[in-house]
C-alpha cells in the first residue's frame, strides 16, 4: 500500500490490493470518499512511469502531466505552480454506462519535494507483483 497525502486539508489518495492485474484506489478526506478496484492490465507500468516521471522533477514544470486507466474508470493528472505546489487531479468512475452511473473528481494538493518519495513508493507497490 501507499498513498499521496494532501499538504492543505485531510484528503488522501489511497493505492490497495495490488494483485495480478488490478489494485484498488480510494480517493478520502475533506468531504469526499470514493473507491474502486481498477483493473490496469498491462497499462499499470504507465501509472508508475507516470509518477517516477514525475519523481525526477526538481523543478516546475509548466502544463499537465496525466494518466488514465484503460477502461477510463481511473485518471490522474499533475500541475505545478511556479511556487511548487503539485495539484493532483483525480477522477474516478463507477457503473460506467449504468443507469446508476458514478463520477467522483477532486484535487489533491501536495509540493514539489514530496514527488521523489511518491515516485519510490509507487515504483514499490507496483513492483511487489508484476502485471
Amino acid at each position: 500500500m501507499f498513498s499521496i497525502h494532501s499538504t492543505s486539508s485531510t484528503r488522501e489518495l489511497v493505492f490497495s490490493a495490488h494483485k495480478d492485474e488490478s489494485f484498488r484506489v480510494e480517493l478520502k478526506g475533506f468531504e469526499v470518499s470514493a473507491s474502486a478496484d481498477v483493473w490496469a492490465y498491462t497499462d499499470a507500468n504507465g501509472l508508475n512511469e507516470f509518477f517516477q516521471e514525475l519523481g525526477r522533477f526538481e523543478r516546475p514544470w509548466q502544463g499537465q502531466h496525466s494518466w488514465a486507466s484503460i477502461e477510463g474508470d481511473f485518471s490522474l493528472a499533475a500541475t505545478c505552480t511556479t511556487l511548487g505546489n503539485v495539484t493532483f487531479r483525480v477522477t474516478l468512475l463507477g457503473l460506467q454506462g449504468a443507469p446508476e452511473e458514478w463520477r467522483v473528481e477532486a484535487g489533491l494538493v501536495t509540493e514539489l519535494g514530496q514527488l521523489e518519495k511518491i515516485a519510490k513508493f509507487a515504483g514499490m507497490f507496483f513492483d511487489e507483483q508484476s502485471i
